[in-house]
């Protein structure tokens, strides 16, 4: 009952932090570990040996790192050691492509690894890497992810942090990085990954906690793998460790430390996967669009559109949009209503759009760059409200139903989107409602992808009212929000 408790508190807790802007990562080196990469151990086992220093017998690290450097006159063997074994790139985990993803500003780990960044560049995030103190004073990049790689980094093996003057000296080479740290412990909501306490960096990085916290610490979260028994040779050594980790997990509280227990580290990318759900559904794509010029239902559309912003926007959710002429302008329209209603002119990080470049009259769009672009807004979103959805045909001059809103309800479908289209409203929107009446696509439970039947019937009537699909719409949303 005490773990389930703890990660339903994490599952609810952490995502508001994200939302907020305030949700930190700290990466540990068993991430690292999971992609292929060696333990401390294992990286200075050859260092050992050359000492006559046995793998079973390494416990203090540093200090061997130390005695090697000593003895070698230099840094070299063991700088040669970490470039053959940590400059290998292995395949990027899941639980970093999920990072990824996430609306993190702020990322520190102590790896010498490339694996967060390349993580980043895989969905062409851009992140800002800061390896040494000489880093911190170099402007950020605009909307770019912070890392801090405080122990260094694999392509500046003359910095890195590995010997025992290297951590008795810190303060004096890299102290920079430590009120930045502290900051960062103190008001944000930092979710530490692959932690042990086996690891001696994060002895390191726990004792910054205290030294500014002696009594109630903020609040984070550590998800950590027990210890198994198939991970021993020896039911005492399996005791002995477990008894260990037990201690160590309960010292975490002094921290501030919610401890997320999982028996299996597969289970990290699927708590990860919650988290980015919860965020998701906090932020609505409308998705639609109609003919400036074309007579009919205009006035509707963007009547229902320009509900539908006010609805996101007073009820705290984030407005994502692609700009369009007609149904993008009126549902952005009554978002800045509702923030300028309740003074929370947020816009920085509440309106997230992604305009669809325009051709010049007569050439054609970008297609590979729209299809591009639905995908990153169906990536974004956890919900797609669907209104209207027509253009004119340049053949014949008349309305016809918009193929790229229906593109985006197929983007919107691969990325597991709820989708709500408003039948009332014409178009696309009619088109998307009737085939998912009596589908398989599920409207209830964990996995709901869409409105109940006799939801979508009630959109789709032609007398509807707009306060009555507010009404249909305000009730999903909630009972979205509470199915995780």
């Amino acid at each position: 009952m005490v773990t389930a408790a703890r990660t339903n508190r994490f599952l609810k807790d952490y995502p508001e932090a994200l939302i907020g802007g305030c949700g930190a990562v700290f990466v540990g080196a068993g991430v690292s570990m999971g992609a292929g990469y060696p333990s401390w151990a294992t990286l200075l086992t050859e260092v050992g040996e050359e000492l006559g220093v046995k793998s079973g017998e390494l416990h203090d690290l540093a200090a061997l790192a130390q005695w090697s450097i000593q003895e070698n006159g230099s840094a070299t063997r063991v700088r040669n050691v970490i470039k053959a074994q940590i400059g290998v790139e292995y395949a990027v985990p899941e639980t970093l492509e999920i990072i990824a993803r996430l609306p993190v500003k702020f990322i520190w780990t102590t790896n010498y690894d490339r694996l967060i960044e390349r993580a980043f560049g895989g969905v062409n995030r851009p992140i800002d890497t800061v390896s040494g103190a000489a880093d911190l004073v170099l402007r950020a990049t605009p909307g770019a992810t912070r890392l801090f790689k405080m122990h260094g980094s694999v392509e500046r093996l003359d910095d890195v942090v590995i010997s025992t003057d290297d951590y008795e000296l810190y303060r004096s080479k890299r102290g920079a990085f430590l009120p930045l740290l502290q900051a960062h412990l103190s008001s944000m909501s930092m979710l530490f990954l692959g932690i042990s306490f086996t690891d001696p960096n994060i002895k390191h990085v726990l004792s910054l906690i205290r030294e500014s916290f002696t009594s109630a610490p903020p609040e984070h979260f550590a998800i950590v793998r027990p210890p198994q028994r198939e991970d021993f040779k020896t039911d005492t050594e399996f005791d002995a460790r477990s008894t260990q980790h037990k201690l160590w997990s309960r010292d975490l509280k002094r921290y501030g430390l919610v401890v997320v227990e999982i028996d299996d580290y597969a289970e990290v990318p699927e708590l990860l996967k919650q988290i980015e759900r919860r965020v998701a559904a906090r932020r609505v794509w409308v998705s639609g669009s109609w003919p400036p010029d074309a007579s009919g239902e205009i006035a509707r559309v963007y009547n229902v559109a320009q509900a539908i912003g006010q609805l996101v926007g007073d009820r705290g959710l984030d407005l994502v949009t692609g700009a369009g002429l007609v149904v993008g302008s009126a549902s952005i329209a009554g978002f800045l209503d509702s923030l300028r209603s309740s003074g929370g002119w947020d816009l920085e990080r509440r309106l997230i759009a992604r305009p669809f470049p325009q051709p010049i009259p007569g050439e054609l769009p970008d297609r590979v760059q729209w299809a591009a672009l639905r995908a990153e807004l169906a990536r974004i979103a956890g919900v797609v409200i669907f209104v209207g959805g027509m253009k004119i045909n340049p053949a014949t001059d008349l309305p016809m139903v918009a193929g790229g809103v229906l593109d985006e309800f197929e983007a919107a479908k691969a990325a597991k989107c709820f989708v709500i289209p408003i039948g009332s409203t014409g178009g696309a929107a009619a088109q998307i409602a009737d085939g998912l009446i009596g589908s398989a696509i599920d409207a209830s439970g964990h996995n709901a992808m869409r409105p109940t039947d006799d939801e979508l019937k009630e959109f789709t009537r032609a007398d509807i009212t707009i306060e009555e699909i507010v009404k249909l719409i305000t009730g999903i949303l909630t009972r979205i929000d509470k199915r995780d």
